[in-house]
């Protein structure tokens, strides 16, 4: 029996894609892959927003935890204005409002080497430091905020418990803090116009637990 076999010419013919079928599978192809490689940079620049989010947060986080237990177990409390030279409370019978808050950790009635915390605004660096007086040695001058504040008002505010800001300093008022900052998306930009940041914004209030 005898096989028919395909001539050789129609053989050649059916070996291989024409071009016009090249072309498409190669475009095919190109927007597959191309595809898939902005898949990851998406997911390569959500992965760096994220830790932008979240070093935000820890470092928010960090300066309210430090500043609300300095507050709630101070003795006594006042805003001002001040730095490692000296503080000056705010005066009488304004808004007692500042960039600087003083924590008495004892009793100032009749005391001396009485213990404190200060906490005040750099204008420096635009961060807020923290530093204390133990009774006999001075503090370590600790960097609060690793953000540069760009606060459009004051830091600290003395309230009373309607959120009313005493224009009178009191020893154990309401303290309303206020921090606002930005945070880069990459270190190296300046802070410019079209330059890619993300801004952040704290309030919150603290009250003294301690009663001497």
């Amino acid at each position: 029996m005898k096989l028919a076999l395909p001539k050789p010419e129609l053989l050649g013919r059916r070996s291989g894609f024409t071009l016009l079928e090249a072309v498409v599978v190669m475009g095919i192809m190109v927007v597959l892959i191309g595809s898939v490689i902005m898949c990851n940079l998406f997911g390569l620049s959500m992965s760096v927003r994220q830790q932008i989010w979240l070093s935000a947060s820890d470092d928010a986080g960090h300066a309210l935890g430090t500043l609300m237990a300095d507050i709630r177990t101070g003795a006594s409390n006042y805003v001002g204005n001040g730095n490692l030279t000296g503080f000056t409370n705010s005066a009488q019978n304004s808004p007692q409002v500042g960039n600087a808050l003083k924590i008495y950790v004892g009793t100032t009635n009749g005391g001396t080497n009485i213990p404190w915390i200060l906490y005040y605004y750099d204008t420096v660096s635009n961060n807020l430091i923290r530093t204390n007086y133990t009774g006999t040695n001075y503090g370590d001058f600790k960097l609060v905020s690793a953000n540069p504040i760009t606060n459009d008002n004051y830091i600290f505010t003395e309230t009373d418990y309607l959120g009313n800001v005493l224009t009178n300093p009191v020893s154990t008022p309401i303290i309303q803090i206020y921090l606002s900052f930005t945070k880069l998306q990459n270190p190296q930009i300046v802070i410019a116009p079209g330059s890619p940041i993300d801004f952040y914004q704290i309030v919150t209030t603290v009250a003294s637990r301690n009663r001497l």
